[in-house]
């Protein structure tokens, strides 16, 4: 059973450790965006680690290309943080003035003195928020961050696809997608208006990662910060494991094993398997970091539950789920099948 199916089995602990000590270590591109929503000590933290491997990193050109490309983004996004909690703090303030001035009349509530704590509780706010806006990094005018992971990353980049290999990668991402086959499949709603180097994106370092196993005839230890379910086996909300499909194509491609971690796990790992010594702060900082935007894919469903609801979808909460639910590998459709036959002939 095992060796029919070891893509749905754990490694060892022996086998884990042989993986971390010989493997190549390759980032995805939102790994390295995410160093600019830590904390300057957790961002030291994780570089420390990336230092400590720097012999066996290696990322692909569309992770190196798709950071270059988003990069002052995610830096802007920081900077606009400040304005976009003034201006909730601002629309907050105004609905609870509003709420309080239809007491008026109330004959116990003291609705001016209500008012100035009000007015005093959010002074107070702005002037914090001041402070903190004053104190952060301008890293549109120096990015420290870039220049470091720039000096690390130097010969370790992969080459691109040429371009009529690329082609080829479209029209075969398109089929993989349409069979909701992973990686990057849930990626059609969010970048189907973005061209096709953005809508395959996943499907791009996925290959890439391959031939390099292929090339240097190594196994690979892959770290991402996609959360979505085209990369990660979940069961009733859980994360079980990587997707079982992703490692069997990959060791039928490579006859090489494949590891993903996210970034949180990944220096757990290390202080286990590298003695390394990152404190729990900083991983739990990073898995906030992750556990966050979790959340923002959990709204995403809600929006589109409301939106299938608005254009008369019946059952929209089930067809929500399905539009993005993974396709049922063929070792799951087959255990199911078996279970409904044995219902079956239990019944006659």
């Amino acid at each position: 059973m095992k060796s029919k199916f070891n893509e749905y089995y754990k490694l060892s602990e022996k086998e884990i450790k042989d993986h971390w000590e010989n493997d190549i270590f390759c980032f995805d591109a939102n790994v390295l965006l995410n160093l600019y929503r830590y904390s300057p000590s957790t961002r030291e933290a994780f570089f420390s680690l990336l230092e400590k491997v720097e012999d066996r990193i290696w990322i692909t050109y569309q992770a190196a290309f798709e950071y270059q490309k988003n990069r002052l983004i995610v830096i802007n996004a920081q900077r606009e943080a400040y304005k976009d909690i003034r201006d909730t703090l601002s629309k907050k303030k105004g609905e609870i003035e509003a709420k309080l001035n239809s007491f008026k009349k109330h004959p116990y509530l003291q609705i001016t003195e209500l008012k100035r704590q009000l007015e005093s509780a959010f002074d107070s706010i702005g002037r914090d928020l001041d402070k903190l806006e004053s104190k952060h990094p301008d890293y549109l005018d120096k990015d420290p961050v870039w220049e470091k992971l720039s000096i690390l990353l130097e010969g370790k980049v992969g080459d691109d696809f040429p371009k009529e290999e690329l082609e080829k990668l479209y029209k075969e991402g398109k089929k993989r997608y349409d069979e909701k086959v992973p990686p990057g499949y849930m990626d059609m709603k969010e970048k189907q208006n973005e061209g096709n180097r953005s809508l395959y994106g996943d499907i791009i370092v996925w290959k890439q990662v391959i031939e390099k196993a292929k090339t240097v005839g190594k196994s690979i230890i892959l770290i991402t910060d996609d959360l979505k379910e085209d990369w990660w086996y979940k069961f009733k909300g859980k994360t079980i494991s990587p997707r079982p499909e992703l490692i069997k194509e990959f060791k039928e491609e490579t006859s090489k094993r494949i590891n993903i971690y996210q970034a949180d796990k990944f220096l757990e790992m290390a202080n286990k398997n590298l003695a390394q010594q990152t404190k729990q702060e900083a991983i739990q900082e990073i898995r906030n970091v992750r556990l966050a935007d979790e959340r923002d894919i959990e709204k995403e469903i809600k929006e589109l539950e409301m939106f299938l609801e608005d254009n008369g979808v019946e059952d929209f909460r089930k067809y929500a789920r399905d539009l993005i639910k993974p396709k049922k590998s063929d070792f799951e459709t087959a255990i199911e099948e078996s279970i409904n036959k044995n219902k079956l002939d239990n019944n006659e």
